[in-house]
C-alpha cells in the first residue's frame, strides 16, 4: 500500500507536489487560509511552526502573502535550548524567513535564556492563554520524531498524550543533540488544524513505517490521526 493510500485510509489530507516551490506555495496558501478563518472567527490566530531547512522555502512564501499579521501570534511548536543568534535556533530561522510578518505579528519565543526547565515552566503558563493553537505545522525527523518528542526519552509516551501532565517540556541534552524546550501531546493535539510538512524519498519511508509502528518506535504515529493534512514534496 502506497503512502498516499494509508493516509486515506486513515481519514487523513493527503497532498504531493513535485517541486519544493510548489509545494511551498500550496503550503503557505494553507496556513494563511486557515489563520485569516481563524481571525474571523474569533479576532486573532494563533500559529505554531516547527524548526529544520525543509520549512524556509514554505516560510518565505508565507512572508509574501497578505494577511492582517497584526492579529496573528506566531510561535514554535519545539526550540533548541539556544539563543535566537545561534545557528541552530528554530526561532532565529523563523525571524528570517518572516522578516517581514514579524515587523507586525505577536512573536513568542520558547527560549527565555533561564534554562531549559525554568523556560518550559514559563512558556506552559503562557500557552494556557494561547490553546487551542489554531494552525499547527509539524515536521518529522529520520528517527520519526516530531516537535522534540524523540524515541528513547523519559516519559516519551504520556508526554505524546492528550494526558501529559503539562502543555510543554524540556528535553534534557545528550552526546548527539542540545537541550531542547517542546509542546506536549497535551497542547499538540488540541491544534485546530494540524499540517505535516515531509520532503523527499527518506522521509516518505519514515513515514510509512511509521503507520505500522508504536509511538514509542516512531513518535509521528501519535499523531496520524483526523484532523491532520499530511504535504509531501518529492524533492528533499
Amino acid at each position: 500500500m502506497t503512502l498516499q493510500q494509508l493516509t486515506q485510509q486513515r481519514g487523513l489530507g493527503w497532498d504531493e507536489a513535485q517541486s519544493t516551490e510548489e509545494h511551498a506555495t500550496r503550503l503557505a496558501t494553507r496556513i494563511a487560509t486557515a489563520l485569516r478563518e481563524a481571525i474571523e472567527r474569533n479576532g486573532r490566530a494563533v500559529l505554531a511552526l516547527s524548526g529544520g531547512r525543509s520549512p524556509e522555502p514554505v516560510l518565505h512564501c508565507l512572508n509574501r502573502m497578505e494577511l492582517d499579521w497584526q492579529k496573528v501570534i506566531i510561535t514554535l511548536a519545539d526550540e533548541r535550548w539556544v539563543p535566537e543568534n545561534h545557528p541552530d535556533s528554530n526561532g532565529g530561522m523563523v525571524r528570517r524567513c518572516l522578516a517581514d510578518v514579524m515587523q507586525l505579528a505577536r512573536w513568542e519565543p520558547m527560549y527565555r535564556g533561564q534554562s531549559p526547565e525554568k523556560d518550559a515552566a514559563v512558556f506552559d503558563t503562557l500557552l494556557q492563554s494561547l490553546l487551542p493553537l489554531d494552525v499547527l505545522v509539524l515536521g518529522m525527523g529520520a528517527d520519526g520524531h516530531t516537535a522534540s518528542l524523540f524515541p528513547g526519552i523519559e516519559d516519551l509516551e504520556i508526554s505524546l498524550s492528550e494526558q501529559a501532565p503539562v502543555f510543554c517540556r524540556a528535553v534534557p541534552a545528550t552526546a548527539q543533540r542540545l537541550a531542547r524546550v517542546t509542546m506536549t501531546g497535551k497542547a499538540l493535539h488540541q491544534a485546530q488544524v494540524r499540517l505535516l510538512q515531509i520532503n523527499g524519498p527518506q522521509k516518505q519511508q519514515t513515514l510509512t513505517e511509521a503507520f505500522a509502528a508504536s509511538p514509542a518506535e516512531r513518535p509521528i504515529a501519535a499523531f496520524l490521526t483526523p484532523p491532520m493534512d499530511i504535504y509531501y514534496s518529492l524533492e528533499g
